[in-house]
């Protein structure tokens, strides 16, 4: 992806998938906040470093993490990068170059409006764009 079609992105946050929340990499990082579930199924906790670290965990079989998890192992999930222009018109921007989205725009995990990127746009792996400020 070229500078022009996102601009300034800053990172947001970094997605850990893992099996369970009992991960020591994040108690190396601190304590996890509270765990959301997504309507997916997966569930979501915000720890480390001004919490820019979420961990990933799939909350019932067959959600996209499970996969992931079954293909890849515990690991880097995903990259999530701050977009500052409404998300609608980015995505837009990004359809006409030909990225292809993972799925709609939906809420994050802390309730901004966010979209993944399809891995086959991004060089094989998974890019977040989250619209906004950060309020952890």
């Amino acid at each position: 992806m070229s500078d022009e079609l996102l601009g300034q992105a800053p990172l947001d946050h970094v997605g850990v998938a893992a099996p369970t929340h009992d991960l020591r990499f994040a108690t190396l990082l601190g304590n996890h906040g509270e765990t959301r579930v997504m309507p997916s199924g997966v569930e979501i906790a915000r720890f480390g470093f001004d919490e820019r670290f979420e961990l990933v965990v799939p909350g019932r079989p067959g959600t996209p993490v499970d996969r992931f998890l079954e293909r890849r192992g515990s690991g880097l999930h995903h990259v999530a990068l701050a977009i500052y222009e409404p998300l609608a018109t980015v995505v837009d921007r990004l359809r006409a170059a030909g990225i292809e989205t993972a799925g709609p725009i939906e809420p994050s995990s802390d309730a901004r409006p966010s979209v993944f990127l399809h891995p086959s746009s991004t060089g094989g792996f998974l890019v977040e764009l989250v619209e906004g400020e950060r309020t952890a």
